[in-house]
């Protein structure tokens, strides 16, 4: 009898004891040690949402292309391209009687003591750092002196009628035989003739390589122009200022003439003897009126004249009131 009575109350314990365990799995296998496991793709979006951009940033909203980010910039805020073989590094174009010279093709190899960069034809690279811009132009194939360029079987004399020879290193006019090369020089060679034939205003130069740049006074009647208003501000990709300054000009082409960058900007034209400024048209020719345009303090024909690095303009009105 007292057996069979406490029949009953071993089963509902072992109902009891059972249903506890299974609450007791179900809970570790729902929740194991409290802490939770992230989804996978909540954890990668988190991830990409963490690291920062890395592309450079391009604008184009003056009319030509900056990059910004991974370029590195030289000293007047080109791309200058270095290599670990060199002592120095810097830019260099040359062109001859309207033709530029495909510097790369003339070029010695790495570690010589000048050549020309294989992945930029405007980079050169130096194992000596103090080596005279006449020397470094020979190993491509180029003989400069004073006054005097010969290239491709041609002699080019300051002296002929209608030829000029420039040689100019960060926009300063030098003798290639007595300058010597620096880290970041920028160096221009242009030889000119009188009868070489230039399309203005020519192929673009981006605003990453060497382009060339000077200082500019526009006066008319004794009030300086202010090249800094918005209307004269990257008007033209070829030529034109930027970043909210008046100086210097920029220009994106080595055949660019002073009159052509000039006509560019908004309410100007110049040409021989004559300036329009705002509607009214100045001609030097008239007895009340003077006229003056030159570059380095020399008088020029604007039409004929082809802006080069470092060229300082000065074009001035005035008149008899």
């Amino acid at each position: 009898m007292t057996t069979d009575r406490w029949r009953p109350r071993r089963r509902i314990l072992t109902l009891l004891l059972v249903g506890l365990l299974v609450v007791s799995a179900g809970c570790a296998g729902l929740g194991g040690d409290g802490t939770s496991t992230p989804d996978a793709e909540t954890d990668a979006a988190e991830t990409d949402a963490a690291t920062p951009d890395s592309s450079p940033e391009s604008t184009t909203d003056d009319g030509h292309e900056h990059t910004h980010g991974n370029e590195t910039e030289g000293t007047s805020g080109n791309d200058t391209s270095t290599n670990a073989s060199a002592e120095a590094d810097g830019k260099l174009t040359v062109v001859v009687a309207g033709d530029e010279v495909a510097l790369q093709e003339q070029s010695q190899s790495e570690g010589s003591a000048f050549w020309i960069d294989v992945d930029d034809p405007h980079a050169w690279h130096a194992s000596d750092a103090e080596q005279p811009v006449a020397e470094a132009l020979s190993t491509l194939g180029i003989d400069a002196g004073p006054d005097e360029l010969s290239y491709d079987g041609e002699t080019y004399s300051a002296g002929d009628d209608g030829t000029s020879i420039n040689v100019r290193v960060n926009g300063e006019e030098v003798d290639p035989t007595e300058h010597t090369l620096s880290d970041g020089d920028e160096v221009w060679v242009t030889v000119e003739t009188a009868d070489m034939d230039v399309d203005t205003p020519g192929e673009y130069i981006k605003a990453d390589q060497q382009h060339i740049h000077g200082p500019i006074t526009f006066e008319v009647d004794g009030e300086e122009v202010d090249f800094s208003e918005d209307r004269y501000q990257s008007g033209h990709q070829h030529f034109h200022f930027e970043g909210g300054s008046g100086n210097p000009w920029h220009a994106h082409s080595y055949s660019i003439t002073l009159e052509w960058a000039m006509n560019t900007l908004e309410g100007i034209e110049v040409s021989e003897n004559s300036v329009t400024y705002d509607g009214t048209t100045y001609d030097g020719s008239d007895s009340d009126t003077t006229v003056t345009i030159e570059v380095n303090g020399e008088s020029v024909d604007p039409s004929e004249y082809f802006l080069k690095d470092g060229d300082s303009v000065n074009i001035v009105v005035e008149t008899e009131e």
